[in-house]
């Protein structure tokens, strides 16, 4: 079966014949609502042929989220045993990037769909993952949010997924610090070509967005912050989208201060300290900027 699966493939993408590539595309999404095609969409991504690698990774993606969003029926033992086999994958150089990232995302699907069931140690096994393959594991982590939007249809921050998810924050956000920059990270494309540590951010931010995550509880995240602002990366879009994320989901982030001095905290959910230190740090991050904007401003014509 898989071979004729792989002959239509290469006639989608490869043929000079429309009407082939009309045939070719309705046997193969009639092939892919098949129960069949959860085995042979495996054997296909051991397959030389990149497009064919990636018709596989999609197949098993879709299943996925047909699974996930109760349009189809699997068992979720298969669904747990599917998670060795993608992880499998994930490690090996023959498989192209592109499929990868297929993988990636279902296996996101996939943690979301049974980490309240047979899949408790999702998020501590998807960290396990970052560890060994940073940018494989990061993408899951930060395709998890999008995915409980797309199951979720009450309020986000009460499902008990994202309950599930939020116990493992302290652990999130720890492996995030640990983390150190290669370069500017200036390119955010949310895929596996940008570095752990954008991902690791951009992560944190979506999670802080979406699941309702207060990065700021977690012990050390203020002064990391306040030093990454301070470094060679402070201007960079992860952290800065970060920051403004964390300072917009954090009480008492834009507080009046009472005598110029202390910050009147309306809740007491962020600690003061952490708070007040982030602050200062974005305040002597834009002071370090006058300078360059006074110096353009006086001459425009030297930008």
């Amino acid at each position: 079966m898989a071979g004729e699966v792989r002959l239509k493939v290469l006639e989608l993408y490869s043929h000079q014949d429309p009407t082939v590539k009309q045939a070719a595309d309705a046997a193969l999404r009639e092939f892919q609502e098949r129960d069949l095609a959860w085995s042979v969409a495996q054997e296909l991504l051991l397959d030389t042929d990149a497009s064919v690698q990636f018709f596989g990774a999609q197949t098993i993606y879709n299943k996925v989220q047909q699974v996930a969003k109760g349009y189809q029926k699997a068992e979720g033992e298969a669904l747990a045993a599917l998670v060795v086999v993608l992880q499998q994958h994930l490690g090996s150089p023959k498989l192209s990037q592109q499929s990868r990232q297929r993988l990636v995302l279902a296996l996101s699907a996939i943690a979301v769909h049974l980490c309240t069931t047979l899949w408790p140690r999702a998020m501590p096994d998807v960290l396990t993952l970052a560890e060994a393959q940073p940018q494989c594991g990061w993408c899951v982590v930060l395709a998890i949010p999008e995915q409980l939007s797309s199951v979720v249809h009450t309020y986000m921050k009460t499902d008990r997924r994202t309950e599930a998810f939020l116990k493992g924050s302290t652990a999130l956000v720890a492996a995030a610090m640990r983390l150190e920059p290669l370069g500017d990270e200036e390119t955010v494309t949310g895929t596996l070509s940008d570095s752990a540590f954008s991902l690791a951010l951009q992560s944190l931010t979506q999670w802080t967005k979406v699941l309702g995550m207060q990065p700021l509880q977690h012990d050390g995240f203020a002064g990391h912050m306040a030093a990454l602002l301070k470094g060679p990366v402070g201007s960079s879009e992860p952290v800065l989208e970060l920051l403004i994320e964390v300072l917009q989901s954090s009480p008492g982030a834009f507080a009046v201060y009472a005598d110029g001095q202390q910050p009147q905290l309306a809740q007491k959910q962020v600690p003061a300290s952490g708070l007040e230190g982030l602050l200062a740090a974005v305040i002597g991050a834009m002071g370090g900027l006058l300078p360059g904007i006074q110096q353009m401003a006086e001459n425009p014509s030297a930008c």
